[in-house]
């Protein structure tokens, strides 16, 4: 969810795992504050990312956002703030609804829908994408090499949907619940804000894990982004 105003942009995102907000401050192009908030993280040491992000973030040009490296930050908020500086010049309200259904057999459907109208629809076998045809073949561990193929709207769906249909598979996680982060084995350090020295020798797991599939409930429900946004400025 992106709602920009004149000199900021407001964003938050909820998932099974996680929830954020982001409040980007900005002028002439470069961001002159940042704030945000884990409402609700996988980890003890992901409550660090938030201050973390805005002292990095603080005085850079909104165009480098992404250039940031992504492994000393916080996965999900650090996707938050690339969209929402991507869109800081935006006029109007901004809402991704991604959804990626069980698999069966390796296989599943992902959706992307903006502003409730849907913009891609994929059929993957494990990370290849099945159809439409103009994707077929693609895998989506390769998105950062092919988005570029599309344009540049369809660029942006195809990495956010990537990410949601990734974090999909928490559904079926079985968290270690009496592991520190650094015990986690060495394929996982460093790439994050979490399996990253020194916070990863003391974070343990909190697993909130939301199954929005199993209730009435929707991401985000709830959420008055005006209200929220304002209070972070």
């Amino acid at each position: 969810m992106l709602t920009p105003h004149p000199g900021w942009i407001g964003a938050a995102l909820e998932d099974d795992m996680h929830c954020f907000h982001l409040r980007i401050d900005h002028a002439d192009g470069v961001i002159t504050s940042v704030a945000a908030r884990g409402v609700r993280t996988p980890w003890t040491a992901c409550g660090g990312a938030p201050d973390f992000i805005a002292r990095s973030l603080t005085g850079e040009p909104l165009s480098e956002v992404a250039n940031r490296d992504p492994s000393q930050q916080c996965t999900h908020l650090f996707d938050l703030a690339i969209v929402a500086a991507a869109h800081a010049g935006d006029t109007v309200p901004t809402t991704f609804d991604m959804r990626v259904a069980d698999r069966v057999d390796g296989r599943t459907t992902a959706t992307l829908r903006v502003n409730d109208e849907e913009r891609l629809r994929w059929q993957l076998n494990e990370t290849i994408i099945e159809g439409p045809d103009r994707f077929a073949g693609l895998d989506i561990k390769r998105v950062s090499k092919w988005k570029h193929d599309f344009p540049a709207n369809e660029a942006e769906w195809s990495t956010l949907l990537r990410r949601a249909i990734f974090i999909s598979g928490a559904r079926i996680y079985e968290p270690q619940m009496d592991k520190r982060a650094v015990e986690m084995g060495p394929g996982r350090m460093g790439v994050c804000f979490n399996y990253q020295l020194p916070q990863a020798e003391e974070s343990r797991p909190i697993f909130d894990r939301r199954e929005f599939s199993m209730t009435p409930h929707e991401p985000l429900e709830g959420f008055e982004p005006e209200a929220a946004f304002e209070a972070m400025g």
